[in-house]
């Protein structure tokens, strides 16, 4: 799954130079446009995993309105690119809780950044999204509607950002300093630790076997007692002494 990326700039110019750094970087362009009500209506069709968007647009509505009737409906993260440097427009974009505030003119390595720092921010409330549904004992709806990010996370690979949902890992694979994400389609290889990624993932939703493995547990066909494997789909996982016990007591099997 990629990572989506919607564009509002009324400049043309920079509204090109946004496009081919998208490109450049590996990430789905959503779409351009340079009003207000395009917007919401391309959001109607598709929701954005971040918006790169001009203060000064045309339409009935501002950069920093639009960035206010949208989070009154889902927050999506907002990159504000302005020309404008007064602290009135700064104080009034701040108030909107953008990830980001760039001047133009940008460069690629600035626009990259700000996108990373978002996805960083975006892994983060969803860690701590699973957290505050256990402590706070949340009820499912208030789940589903405080934290958006909990059926995804994204991973980087090479020079781009991946998003991944949950439900498409199979089983984690740590190897020393990296880990391996198995999907159906294809694995991952991430520069992280089992215990890093892990707190990307929802605890309800995968358990240990192994001290090199964690799955899905919604992955899961069968168990062999017998040789101590957790089978899914093709793959055979082991299942260590030390895990067994917990591991069929998630599975209600004890």
């Amino acid at each position: 799954m990629s990572f989506k990326v919607l564009i509002i700039e009324d400049e043309a110019l920079f509204a090109d130079q946004l496009e081919m750094l998208i490109d450049k970087l590996g990430y789905e362009l959503l779409g351009i446009t340079d009003n207000s009500t395009a917007a919401l209506q391309l959001m109607e069709v598709q929701v954005p995993d971040l918006i790169l968007m001009d203060i000064h647009i045309r339409g009935k509505h501002d950069g920093i309105e639009l960035a206010d009737l949208i989070h009154q409906q889902k927050f999506i993260p907002i990159i504000f690119i302005t020309s404008m440097q007064d602290d009135l427009t700064f104080a009034r974009a701040s108030r909107t809780n953008p990830v980001n505030f760039l001047l133009k003119p940008f460069n690629d390595i600035q626009l990259q950044r700000s996108i990373e720092l978002t996805v960083q921010q975006l892994n983060q409330q969803t860690t701590s999204s699973e957290s505050d549904k256990t402590t706070n004992k949340q009820t499912e709806a208030e789940w589903e509607n405080d934290f958006l990010f909990a059926d995804h996370f994204f991973i980087k690979t090479r020079q781009q950002l991946e998003k991944l949902a949950v439900n498409d890992v199979i089983y984690l694979e740590a190897d020393g300093h990296y880990c391996r994400v198995h999907t159906h389609s294809k694995k991952f290889l991430v520069r992280m630790s089992m215990v890093e990624l892990l707190k990307r993932l929802p605890a309800k939703d995968f358990v240990q076997t192994h001290r090199s493995y964690l799955v899905n547990i919604n992955k899961v066909e069968s168990v062999d007692l017998k040789e101590n494997e957790v089978i899914l789909a093709k793959h055979r996982i082991p299942l260590s002494k030390r895990n067994r016990d917990p591991f069929l007591k998630k599975l209600d099997w004890i």
